[in-house]
């Protein structure tokens, strides 16, 4: 069988010829004793069909690049003359990007790399193959340059120069113009730090790294800027202390980069991603970090004291915050210490951040508060309460109940911010149960709740006076006259959509802000309701 198939090869009719390659490829697979000496002989006589053809267009050419794929692949005594693989790599160029023969042309290219042939034409194409896989807008085509290019740099012998090269090319483009183009280029960097041996990460740790980074900073896909996370994650895990403590040192520089926000922005993000990493392996770099976000998180709160709410850029400002605040809840989760410790944090600085005009600073702040809470036993204020290490005794919980309680009559408020105040609150309440004042004297309230929201105000002025020895009864009384206030408003806002609506005598029905319903459909007369 094995010479009947070998001699359909040498047919000058075409369907001869596709059915003869097609049975090669299919019989190469089988353990058969007289296939051993054939399979020159079927590599020798598929590349002349291909030389014949002159090109890779016809149907008996994209069968025989398949099939002399298959049989270079699965026969390692399937060889290729040098001048034989060139002429290949010449014909192979000019159809990478040709959809209807890029099956045919990888098969032929991944089996080539996978015998590890090399001649110096196939770095040049290589080059195609990694511009390919940048801008061709495919999936499918960005998965097989991938595939090929990551086998190639793995396999092949790659110069210092020529891997450098590579290197700087696949961090040029990520900040490709289209996102397709440079999420492939991403996944091919995961694949890189994943599999390249450590001396190599550790070579290339400053390029990519710096890469990353700035992918987090400008890109403007949420999809993009996660992968750059990840693979930053999987770098720091590979890299040994040097090189981790190398690149920390960035960080640090970029903090504290006052004048820069967004340098400031991104270091905060890139500690919380090395705290995620890491874990308590962090160790040797926490109390940098917590020194980095803390002198920060002091200037946020410091521009906002300085800074009237209308002259604040809130757009710049609160990312910065917000990170700053997120990633001092990583820390705490996985260092407890670090919430406790006298000076480790200035928790003034975070209270500050509660009423900041953006709603994810406040959820960041009152979280952050909720966690140094769950860790403090509930205790009365000082002199009489906490000892003197208590990160409470430079705080003062009416103030930061006051400010919960402010929170709660924003009109952006959510159900997941409203449960984390609640809970503070909780506890607050708690610690004023504890602390012991003598019980407020009782003031009038108003019983008419038609007299509206001044009224409220008012008593709840005076109640917060007489309250004044009491915190748990000063908080009860807030709280209580802030849900009256609410319930009256919306009382008031209902009472005033249906007192807009009212009937004229005529029968036809208009709205009191002057704008006529209509008069076609009028409501029906009391004559006519007998």
């Amino acid at each position: 069988m094995v010479p009947v198939i070998g001699n359909t090869l040498y047919s000058s009719n075409s369907h001869v010829l596709i059915q003869g390659l097609k049975a090669s490829a299919a019989i190469i697979k089988c353990p058969l004793k007289k296939l051993e000496k054939s399979v020159p002989i079927f590599v020798r006589q598929t590349i002349n069909i291909l030389k014949e053809t002159g090109g890779t267009e016809s149907e008996v050419a994209q069968t025989a690049l398949k099939c002399l794929a298959t049989i270079v692949r699965d026969k390692s005594n399937a060889e290729v003359k040098e001048k034989d693989l060139v002429y290949l790599l010449e014909l192979l160029s000019p159809d990478l990007e040709e959809p209807g023969r890029q099956a045919s042309v990888f098969a032929m290219l991944r089996a080539i790399v996978a015998r590890k042939f090399i001649v110096p034409e196939i770095y040049d194409l290589m080059e195609r193959v990694s511009e390919v896989m940048v801008t061709n807008q495919s999936p499918q085509v960005q998965e097989l340059c991938r595939s090929v290019l990551l086998q190639f740099l793995l396999d092949y012998p790659q110069g210092k120069g020529r891997l450098r090269t590579t290197m700087s090319f696949l961090a040029k483009n990520t900040a490709y113009t289209y996102g397709s183009g440079r999420i492939s280029v991403l996944e091919l960097l995961s694949a890189i730090v994943t599999k390249f041996e450590e001396s190599l990460i550790g070579e290339y740790a400053d390029l990519l790294f710096v890469t990353l980074v700035m992918v987090i900073a400008n890109d403007d896909s949420t999809k993009s800027r996660e992968m750059a996370a990840e693979i930053i994650k999987r770098l720091f895990l590979r890299l040994d202390a040097d090189h981790r403590r190398l690149l920390v040192s960035h960080l640090r520089s970029w903090a504290s980069q006052s004048t820069n926000s967004q340098l400031t922005r991104v270091a905060a993000q890139v500690y919380g991603i090395i705290l995620d990493a890491l874990q308590t392996d962090a160790t040797i770099y926490l109390s940098n970090t917590i020194e980095d976000l803390n002198k920060n998180i002091v200037r946020s709160a410091e521009q906002l004291t300085n800074e009237e709410d209308d002259q604040m850029d809130v757009d710049s400002q609160w990312q910065v915050a917000y990170h700053i605040l997120s990633v001092l809840g990583k820390a705490i989760s996985i260092f407890p210490d670090v919430a406790t410790q006298p000076q480790k944090l200035s928790w003034t600085a975070v209270v500050a951040h509660l009423l900041f005009p953006h709603a994810w600073v406040r959820m960041a702040a009152a979280r952050l508060l909720g966690q140094l809470f769950s860790m403090l036993p509930v205790a009365a204020q000082p002199p009489e309460g906490y000892p003197a290490s208590s990160p409470l005794v430079e705080l003062d919980l009416k103030e930061i109940a006051e400010k919960h309680s402010m929170q709660l009559k924003s009109p952006h408020l959510n159900s997941i911010l409203g449960l984390q105040i609640v809970k503070n609150l909780f506890y607050i309440g708690k610690c004023f149960c504890a602390a012991k004042g003598p019980n407020p004297k009782p003031t009038e309230n108003a019983e008419d709740e038609s007299d509206g929201e001044e009224d409220l105000a008012d008593g709840e002025s005076e109640h917060e006076e007489g309250d004044g020895d009491n915190p748990l009864a000063w908080l009860f009384s807030k709280l209580s006259y802030q849900i009256r206030s609410a319930y009256i408003a919306r009382r008031n806002r209902s009472a005033s959509n249906v007192s807009d609506l009212c009937v004229n005598m005529d029968g036809s029905y208009c709205l009191r802000a002057g704008r006529k319903i209509g008069t076609s459909n009028p409501l029906p007369s009391f004559a006519s309701l007998r």
